[in-house]
C-alpha cells in the first residue's frame, strides 16, 4: 500500500502515545501530526489539524472517548476513527459504532493488529475484530431503544443502507449487488433524504437505533473473521 494517512493520537498516557506512535510510523504509511490526552484535546486537535484518522482511547478525562468521537464524526465526517478499548462489552461496542466510529480494536490485541485495522479504515472499511462484533449478537435488541425508520425501506434499499453505513463506495456496492454505479448513488440520495441523515455516521445512528446492527454487520461482511 502506497498511501501516507495523517494520524492524531489521543491517549493520557504519554508512554502508550509512544509505542502506538512508533509502532505505526515503522510501516511509513502513518504519520502522527497531533497528539492529545483528553477528549476535549483532541476535538480541537481534529479542527486544528485535519487528519485523516484518529485513534482514540475509550478512557480518557473529562470528556471521553465515545464522547469525542461522536463530536468529530458530527463535525468532521470525513475523518475516520479508531476506538481502543480495554472493555470487551457489548453496550460498549454498541456504543463506538453510534457514535460513528469505523473501527473498534481491544487494546489486548493493539501490539498484532493496530497497523491491519489502520488499513482497513485507510481504504474506507470498516473494522471490527470477529470476537468483538460477535458479542453484539448476543444483545438482544429488544433492549434497545428501537426505530420505525428502516420498516418502509426494501430489502435493495435495506442493503443498500447498511453497506453505505459501513464504508462501502457506491461502485463499490454496484460490484456487490449487481446494479449500475449510477442507480446506487439515487439510492444512497433517496435513503439520506428519507432517513434524514447527512453522512455515512448519521446513517450508522438510524441502524444502531433501529437495532440491527447486527445485520448490518452480517451484510457487509463485518466480523467473520479476525483482520
Amino acid at each position: 500500500m502506497s498511501y501516507r494517512c495523517s494520524v492524531v493520537l489521543a491517549d493520557d498516557h504519554a508512554v502508550v502515545r509512544a509505542g502506538i506512535k512508533l509502532l505505526i510510523e515503522l510501516t511509513e504509511r502513518y504519520e502522527v501530526i497531533g497528539e492529545a490526552d483528553t477528549g476535549e484535546a483532541v476535538v480541537e486537535q481534529v479542527a486544528e489539524l485535519e487528519p485523516d484518522l484518529v485513534i482514540m482511547d475509550i478512557r480518557m478525562p473529562g470528556m471521553d472517548g465515545i464522547a469525542a468521537t461522536r463530536r468529530i464524526t458530527k463535525q468532521h465526517p470525513d475523518v475516520r476513527v479508531l476506538v481502543l478499548t480495554a472493555y470487551d462489552d457489548p453496550e460498549y461496542v454498541e456504543a463506538v459504532i453510534e457514535a460513528g466510529a469505523m473501527g473498534c480494536l481491544s487494546k489486548r490485541r493493539a501490539r498484532s493488529d493496530l497497523v491491519a485495522a489502520l488499513d482497513m479504515l485507510a481504504s474506507g472499511r470498516m473494522s471490527f475484530p470477529a470476537h468483538l462484533a460477535g458479542l453484539l449478537s448476543k444483545t438482544r435488541t429488544a433492549t434497545h431503544r428501537q426505530r420505525d425508520d428502516l420498516a418502509s425501506l426494501s430489502e435493495r434499499e435495506r442493503d443498500i443502507l447498511f453497506l453505505t453505513a459501513a464504508g462501502y463506495t457506491a461502485d463499490e456496492i454496484s460490484r456487490k449487488i449487481y446494479l449500475a454505479p449510477k442507480t446506487v448513488a439515487n439510492y444512497r440520495s433517496s435513503l439520506k433524504r428519507k432517513l434524514g441523515a447527512q453522512n455515512r455516521a448519521d446513517l450508522m445512528r438510524v441502524v444502531v437505533e433501529s437495532g440491527q446492527l447486527t445485520q448490518m454487520l452480517a451484510v457487509a461482511g463485518i466480523g467473520q473473521k479476525d483482520q
